[in-house]
């Protein structure tokens, strides 16, 4: 199995879990300015656990931020904080104009233990999505996109729900060509900015 996105499934990125947002057709600083929907706090660099700690302080700009870059012909931004609320499903107005967007998020820590998530949208269209888990609904106006891959890679019933997210994602690498580097996310130096 790669590594390439699949990581995620086995590895803490935030304290919450993780909401990452990738998007091919855009350059990081226009992600970051999307996502903020208005103009982004510019914070420096910061290692994923610096920037946790510092976000916890009192006197913080903000509750949220985000780390982003570019890697394999693809943009990211990578949710810190306070994020849940902030960013993630269901803010995408603007994000996805001439540009395709796709955010994964999961809410490790959230007491409802929902299902971690897939969406791809592209020119303000939710083209599909579906839950990274045993029971995939593949949903949007074109699950043509994704729904044989899901189906044969035997994601439905599968009874481990941490094997059902890993081969989620690795579809999602296949299908879509996506993937997010493990290292530099997890050790890292990279620009931060609130959103």
């Amino acid at each position: 199995m790669s590594e390439e996105l699949t990581w995620l499934a086995n590895s803490d990125v935030t304290w919450a879990g993780y909401c990452v947002t990738l998007a091919r057709g855009l350059k990081p600083d226009e992600l970051v300015r999307r996502l903020a929907r208005d103009e982004p706090g510019p914070l420096g660099e910061y290692t994923g656990g610096t920037l946790e700690d510092f976000l916890g302080r009192r006197d913080a700009p903000a509750r949220a931020a985000v780390r982003y870059g570019s890697s394999a012909g693809l943009s990211f931004a990578v949710a810190y904080g306070d994020w849940p609320g902030s960013t993630g499903p269901g803010f995408t107005d603007g994000l996805s104009r001439e540009a395709h967007i796709f955010q994964l998020s999961y809410e490790s820590e959230n007491p409802k233990v929902p299902p971690p998530s897939f969406s791809y949208f592209h020119q303000e269209t939710y083209l599909c999505g579906f839950d990274l888990c045993p029971f995939p609904d593949v949903r949007g106006i074109a699950p043509e996109l994704i729904l044989r891959d899901v189906q044969a890679a035997g994601i439905a019933g599968e009874e481990d729900r941490d094997a059902a997210h890993a081969k989620s994602l690795s579809v999602l690498e296949a299908r879509f060509g996506l993937s997010l580097p493990r290292r530099q996310i997890l050790e890292g130096l990279l620009p931060a900015a609130t959103i």
